[in-house]
Formats: structure tokens, C-alpha cells, sequence
């Protein structure tokens, strides 16, 4: 696959670049009320390595960057090394052909049907074959340092799948500089099992009503509200929460995101804590970054767990899928705003 084109575009003090593989949004320059730039996404620093190393690895790692649709949201495969809660039901539950990590419109290219350069149209067909028929978005800029984001997922038969937005951003350097804050947290449930075994350093399985004391397999508890965290580590965690926002604070360039979405429509945040936590390519313990992604999804775990009316999320009421109806439109928000040391707008 030859390197993707991206899209550039720029309204007032907001600019940026979408590629068309995966329609992936990043980088993007946000020019602060003092004059100061600050680009608040993760781009993978493999994205430039030999075309000979890339075609080794999925189209959606290729070219990873800040903030993308997956539909459906999470893996192809079938997890079974999951704990025995989480395997009941699963025969009873049919699966979609989509061979995908995060879906088909993440891994290959979109349309580009923007019509100015000061906003990005794009659309996507998807397989015949496939309950999804089409998807389109579109990404614009309001006059106070917000992106704003349109998705319409068009279907040709009533259908659950698991959906989600799949937003990535950079963290300082120094562990405790960056800080989440989520007014509305309500319970956070780790993954059933280590995400990296020999590297995740959170106990598995567990509920938590207290995002600053995650229990750790050591037995300590750690603080996920502080980051970077100290550790080389690959987390997930999903966040039960009444609204739908986030907000991420750099203390070392002294800005805020805040990032705002319908909490019906995605009622749980995952967080991927990527930590430098994994070796091989193309991560190479070089990847460092908070994923904070708004979800109905059952972790990453797929169609199947998704769909499993028997799998515990469900049990405890979380929503892990979406009905979509024909033509469902989601719509959030990322803005950008300076904050001084003390983390005060």
C-alpha cells in the first residue's frame, strides 16, 4: 500500500491534516488567545519508517494518528482467554464478516468529498457484504478553538454493533505532568485479563470507584488520573460515566482539551493507557500516549462479546452496543484552551 494522501485544511486559528486511509485526523495546530501553537494528538512515530517494514503490519498502525471512527469498534477475532463470566452466551451470539481491527473503514481509504479548504467531507463505502452500507464524516472548526465532528453510519437493515471514536492524544514526557479530569466518573472496570501479559501492572477484572486508586497486581494502587504513569505498561480501562466529557491537561505547554460527546449515544469512555508497554514492531517501546474513547463496545473485545447479552457489562445495564436504524448521526466536540500551572483556565 502507498503512503496515504492527507487532507489539509485551516479556518481561523484552527488547521490540521486528515489522511484518507482510515480517515484519520492528525496532526492538528490549535493557536492559543496568547499567540502559542499547540498540537494536542498522537501521531505513531513508525508512520515514516520503510514502506518494507509498514506492508508487515495492519493498514490501521501504518498510519495511526490522532482520532478516528471504528465501526464496529474493537478485535475480529473471538477472545476466549477471558475469566468464565465473560464466555457465557457467546454461542448464542452471531458475528459480521468484517476481518478488521477497529472495522473496514479504519484500514482502508476514504472519499474526500470536502468542498472547501476550510472544513474535510469524507465517506466510505463498505462491502457488500456487510451490515454497514456506508459511512461519512465531516470535521469543521467553531470560532472558539473547537473541532467539530459529524458521523452518519448508514445501514440497509436495523443492527447492533459495538461503535466508538477512537481519539488519541500526546502526553508530556515527565510521569504526573499530564492530569485527567472527569467530573462525572462513576465506576472504572479494568480488562478481564492483562492486556500485555508480563507487562500490564493493573489487577485484571476488577471495579473501582475510584479512578486515583486502581488496584495494581502488586498490590499498590495507582493514581490513573496522573500521567504519563511511572511504569512501562499497556492498560484498558472503561469508565462509567453520567456526561460525556473529558478533559486533558499538559501542565509542561500549559493547555487543556476538552472533549465532549452524547453520553446516550456512547455511554462509556475507554481509556488505552499506551506506556511504552509493548516491544514489537512497530511500537518498539516507543509508543506513548492516552487513548480516550468514547464507546458502546465491551472493552475492545468485538462484535460477538458486544452483541453477548449474557457478558457481565451487560448484566450490570452498560450498554455495549449501538441499534443503528438506517441513518444514525453522532456528533462531538474536541476544543483546545490555555491553562496556567496550576492548571486554572
Amino acid at each position: 500500500m502507498m503512503r496515504s494522501k492527507a487532507i489539509h485544511f485551516r479556518n481561523g486559528r484552527v488547521s490540521g491534516d486528515v489522511s484518507l486511509l482510515g480517515g484519520m485526523l492528525g496532526p492538528a495546530e490549535f493557536l492559543l488567545p496568547d499567540n502559542r501553537a499547540v498540537q494536542p494528538f498522537s501521531v505513531a512515530p513508525w508512520i515514516q519508517d520503510p514502506r518494507a517494514l509498514l506492508d508487515t503490519i495492519p493498514p490501521i498502525l501504518q498510519n495511526m494518528r490522532g482520532e478516528w471512527p471504528c465501526v464496529p469498534f474493537g478485535v475480529p477475532e473471538l477472545r476466549t482467554d477471558l475469566p468464565t463470566e465473560w464466555l457465557q452466551g457467546l454461542d448464542s451470539v452471531e458475528s459480521i464478516n468484517d476481518a478488521f481491527v477497529h472495522g473496514f473503514s479504519a484500514n482502508h481509504v476514504w472519499t474526500d468529498l470536502s468542498t472547501s479548504s476550510q472544513e474535510v467531507a469524507l465517506a466510505i463505502n463498505y462491502p457488500p457484504d456487510h451490515p454497514v452500507r456506508k459511512l461519512s464524516r465531516t470535521i469543521s472548526v467553531s470560532n472558539n478553538n473547537q473541532l467539530d465532528f459529524d458521523l452518519v453510519i448508514e445501514t440497509d437493515e436495523p443492527v447492533e454493533l459495538p461503535i466508538g471514536i477512537h481519539t488519541v492524544f500526546k502526553l508530556p514526557n515527565k510521569p504526573g505532568r499530564g492530569k485527567l479530569i472527569i467530573d462525572s466518573f462513576k465506576k472504572a472496570h479494568t480488562f478481564p485479563v492483562s492486556v500485555e501479559a508480563n507487562t500490564s501492572v493493573l489487577e485484571p477484572n476488577q471495579q473501582v470507584g475510584d479512578l486515583k486508586r486502581i488496584l495494581r497486581l502488586d498490590g499498590r494502587s495507582v493514581d490513573l488520573t496522573s500521567l504519563p504513569l511511572a511504569d512501562d505498561t499497556e492498560e484498558l480501562v472503561l469508565l462509567e460515566l453520567s456526561e460525556g466529557t473529558v478533559k486533558l491537561q499538559n501542565y509542561d505547554e500549559l493547555y487543556e482539551v476538552v472533549f465532549t460527546w452524547d453520553i446516550k449515544q456512547f455511554p462509556s469512555c475507554l481509556l488505552w493507557i499506551s506506556n511504552c508497554g509493548r516491544e514489537s514492531y512497530p511500537w518498539n517501546k516507543r509508543f506513548q500516549a492516552i487513548g480516550i474513547e468514547p464507546i458502546a463496545a465491551a472493552f475492545d473485545l468485538g462484535v460477538i462479546h458486544s452483541r453477548n447479552v449474557s457478558s457481565p457489562l451487560q448484566k450490570m445495564a452498560i450498554k455495549t452496543s449501538c441499534s443503528l436504524t438506517g441513518h444514525d448521526r453522532f456528533s462531538y466536540q474536541i476544543a483546545v484552551n490555555s491553562i496556567d500551572a496550576q492548571g486554572r483556565p
